[in-house]
């Protein structure tokens, strides 16, 4: 039995899913099980509850082999950074409580950094919360998702432009396709020798531009990189939905990407996934989503 946090998400569907296909049995905490009841037809424990409670949590790792925690998007919560403390502290007190073996934390690349990355800041808060949370605790820190192209793919098929915040257009980078960080999740949580640390990337590097042309190809139109201006950024993201304290660490982090600053530490295991950026790209022209 595994538990899982954030099961409705992209990494932690695809780590219940490669989880199920192993024969594994799940549960799952989600704060509105309404939302978990395909997993549940799937034989998945889905049970109510908030990711920054510990009662919650503690039901949840009572009696499990290992447990994948990851930080749920707050993107309007006032104190971002407090929430990923707060989702530590309670996964902490939960896996002390139920005598946990194994804890998977979904972190970060950058995550070693102290300082100049955004959100990331609170991976990095995590680590040090959940350090002695577990006999074994894994650290998964991948780089850059494929996926944070795809709010911007609809623009991609309409108007023949993909906006990024990467300042170099041509800096080829690790990105890495949440499919991937799910099914290596599911691997560290099915692992008694898990390392402690993995750094994880695609199978290739990408930029910007070659973002542009896997797009044009799934698309079959042209699409062109377009750069959207430094002054911009939070007024861009705010528009999107985003609150004002977490538009700013956003655009911090876009800023720590663009100066080299946020990086894998170096230590630790290196992993590389299998889905390539045009493959995910092909996926979403299947099912293209609105600008």
């Amino acid at each position: 039995m595994f538990a899982i946090l954030g099961i409705t998400g992209q990494t932690g569907s695809a780590a219940a899913t490669a989880l199920l296909r192993g024969g594994h049995q799940l549960r799952a905490t989600v704060r509105d099980p309404a939302r978990a009841a395909a997993w549940a037809r799937q034989g998945v424990g889905v049970q109510a509850g908030d990711a920054t409670d510990a009662e919650a949590l503690r039901r949840a790792f009572d009696g499990v082999e290992a447990a994948y925690v990851m930080v749920p998007p707050a993107p309007v919560h006032p104190d971002p950074l407090g929430h990923y403390a707060a989702v530590a502290a309670a996964a902490r007190q939960a896996a002390r409580a139920t005598g946990l073996g194994r804890l998977v934390l979904l972190s970060s690349e950058g995550a070693h950094l102290s300082h100049g990355t955004g959100p990331i800041l609170g991976l990095h808060r995590a680590e040090a919360i959940l350090a002695d949370a577990a006999p074994r605790v894994t650290r998964l820190r991948p780089s850059y998702f494929q996926e944070n192209w795809r709010g911007v793919f609809g623009l991609a098929a309409t108007q023949g432009i993909l906006p990024t915040m990467l300042a170099d257009l041509d800096a080829r980078r690790p990105m890495v396709a949440t499919a991937d960080i799910g099914a290596v999740a599911a691997a560290l949580l099915t692992d008694p020798g898990a390392p402690a640390l993995v750094e994880l990337s695609g199978p290739a590097e990408y930029s910007a531009r070659d973002a542009a042309l896997a797009a044009a190809e799934a698309l079959g139109r042209d699409v062109v990189p377009v750069q959207a201006p430094r002054e911009a950024w939070e007024g861009i993201l705010r528009e999107a939905g985003l609150g004002e304290t977490f538009a700013r660490l956003i655009a911090e982090m876009y800023d720590g990407i663009n100066s080299g600053h946020i990086r894998f530490s170096g230590d630790g295991e290196r992993r590389r996934g299998r889905v390539t950026l045009k493959e995910t790209f092909a996926k979403w022209a299947r099912t293209p989503v609105p600008a």
